[in-house]
């Protein structure tokens, strides 16, 4: 899968916003790239075993998962989740796409100049014991480990299918 350019020296971040807007910024990068390159029937394709999920049920659950973490646990978004209900939703990636662009631009325009001070405040979890730069962490763990799954859905679609 091909990866973003990496920063060139003295581009790197040089505070804990910037490297969480860094690793945001590349993740989702390596999401659409690898996504507007197969087709339709590729992203619905479900592997033919049992609990294994489409593209579309992957993609739907990690970027209703980043939105959830970052824009209403860090932000001020809406609280209520269906986690379940996002395995469920089979979007196509016409649809789902401008998702991915819309939660980069908002979680940028959050997360800049975020100071130290505010990430380790205490978030808006429901549970209310996670600091903001936990949200954080949690999410750029959890895109890259459903991004593993994308890489190898596509590359088992391919060995079936193609």
């Amino acid at each position: 899968m091909p990866m973003p350019t990496p920063p060139k020296p003295g581009e790197e971040p040089t505070n804990e916003s910037e490297l969480y807007r860094y690793h945001l910024r590349r993740l989702i990068t390596w999401y659409i790239e690898a996504l507007d390159a197969i087709s339709e029937e590729t992203f619905a394709w479900q592997p033919p075993a049992e609990q294994t999920n489409s593209l579309a049920a992957i993609c739907s659950h990690a970027i209703s998962s980043a939105e959830w973490w970052v824009l209403s646990c860090v932000g001020d978004g809406p609280i209520e989740r269906d986690r379940d209900a996002e395995f469920a939703a089979l979007p196509t990636w016409a649809e789902l796409r401008p998702r991915f662009v819309a939660f980069l631009a908002n979680a940028e325009t959050l997360l800049v100049g975020m100071s130290s001070e505010q990430l380790a405040a205490i978030s808006r979890h429901p549970a209310g014991d996670r600091m903001n730069r936990r949200c954080l962490t949690h999410t750029v763990e959890h895109l890259g480990l459903h991004l593993g799954h994308i890489e190898v859905t596509i590359d088992w679609y391919k060995a079936t299918q193609g």
